[in-house]
């Protein structure tokens, strides 16, 4: 016999996981450098890496600059140059992993293709733990790629190509 689905509760239980799932894996301001885990850590990503668009290079895209609404963008990304610039963080070839140079991002910045306006995306590599007794997730930044966006002759979006990376969040 066939059960009667309650729509409004089936609803409301999505709704509910949804939210929980957006507050379990808000960003922990806990240094990376830890690498102990407590008896209740349950690591949920050893390495997981994933992109983040923090443009949208297409206005007609609604669903996109809805996601992006309140991302600043600019300081993001002057944020992350600031601290090459200044020794805090160091870059490195996306490719390669060798360390870059001062005039390798200056170099960088003087290309044609390059401007810190059209970096639209980021990569991020990083290990979940699941504190059971917190209920908390913590994400450990191991290293974030800066990419920017490409265009063709035609002014369309070609894809984006990785600068540099930074690393020991």
């Amino acid at each position: 016999m066939l059960r009667k689905v309650n729509y409004r509760t089936t609803i409301k239980c999505i709704t509910f996981f949804t939210f929980l799932l957006f507050c379990a894996t808000g960003c922990n301001d806990r240094k990376s450098e830890k690498t102990s885990y407590q008896q209740s850590d349950i690591v949920w990503a050893d390495t997981i890496t994933y992109e983040v668009l923090i443009s949208n290079p297409d206005s007609l895209n609604q669903w996109e600059s809805l996601k992006v609404k309140d991302v600043r963008q600019a300081d993001l990304v002057n944020s992350l140059f600031e601290m090459v610039y200044t020794g805090k963080k160091k870059a490195y070839h996306y490719y390669n992993n060798e360390a870059l140079d001062i005039d390798d991002i200056k170099a960088l910045e003087d290309d044609i293709n390059f401007n810190r306006d059209r970096v639209g995306k980021l990569q991020f590599k990083e290990t979940w733990v699941y504190n059971e007794d917190s209920k908390r997730l913590e994400k450990r930044i191991h290293s974030i790629l800066i990419a920017y966006e490409l265009y063709n002759d035609y002014n369309e979006l070609r894809g984006y190509k990785a600068a540099f990376y930074l690393k020991d969040f």
